[in-house]
């Protein structure tokens, strides 16, 4: 028995996958500050129609803040203090088009989706068992160290020492990764995860008008942007 995702305004996790590799590229080759803008709303707008309306405003306002960091032709002119501080932000710019799309890519994506999508791609287990390891490890992980967090804030137990930190914070969590780790194994194999027969997935996922949209809005604007710069 399958079960169909009917949110049309959520891309599939492929094209979500895919677009965050093409804006990756944009690190190493920059494009127009006003394309830039316009990939950050269009983000923006998908994070909106998919329910994350906080996180749409908040995508906005902190390019905002690190759009106003000066560009390394102005960072050239700069003493050398400030021009380390602003090449921090800079660089924090850099990479903050990708890091929303990766945001928004497992924000709205579930386990199930990412199985079935690579499924129809016929993807090898040996790369779509890592991935769904992967997202089923980080948000345990998230979990358990805000909930370390709120025992220590109960306690009131302040991590301002960062040696402080690394004793009630950094060393519990890596003994807890390992035990979340050997849960996520242990699930992995009663559900038979190695077995080579062919898989029934309750989740079903398809291709869109959404999907072909932001595709190809996101295409056109990262090529558009390094034609315009050349």
């Amino acid at each position: 028995m399958w079960a169909v995702n009917n949110n049309r305004l959520n891309p599939n996790p492929i094209t979500k996958f895919f677009v965050v590799g093409l804006l990756g590229l944009t690190v190493v080759h920059s494009i127009h500050p006003v394309l830039e803008w316009t990939v950050i709303i269009i983000i923006s707008i998908m994070y909106f129609m998919n329910g994350l309306k906080k996180d749409a405003v908040k995508n906005i306002v902190m390019f905002g803040i690190l759009f106003l960091a000066p560009t390394f032709k102005i960072l050239a002119q700069l003493p050398f203090v400030i021009k380390m501080f602003f090449s921090l932000i800079f660089v924090l710019r850099m990479f903050y088009i990708p890091y929303i799309a990766g945001k928004f890519l497992i924000k709205t994506s579930d386990v199930g989706s990412i199985i079935s999508s690579m499924d129809i791609l016929k993807m090898p287990s040996a790369i779509s068992i890592p991935v769904a390891v992967m997202f089923r490890f980080f948000p345990s992980f998230v979990e358990e160290k805000n909930s370390i967090k709120m025992a220590m804030k109960i306690r009131g137990i302040e991590t301002k020492n960062p040696l402080k930190y690394l004793e009630y914070v950094a060393v519990p969590l890596l003994i807890i990764s390992s035990n979340i780790a050997d849960d996520i194994s242990k699930a992995a194999e009663t559900k038979c995860i190695a077995n080579p027969i062919k898989k029934t997935r309750y989740i079903r996922v398809g291709v869109g008008v959404i999907d072909f949209l932001y595709a190809l809005m996101m295409t056109a604007i990262v090529v558009g942007g390094w034609l315009c710069l050349k």
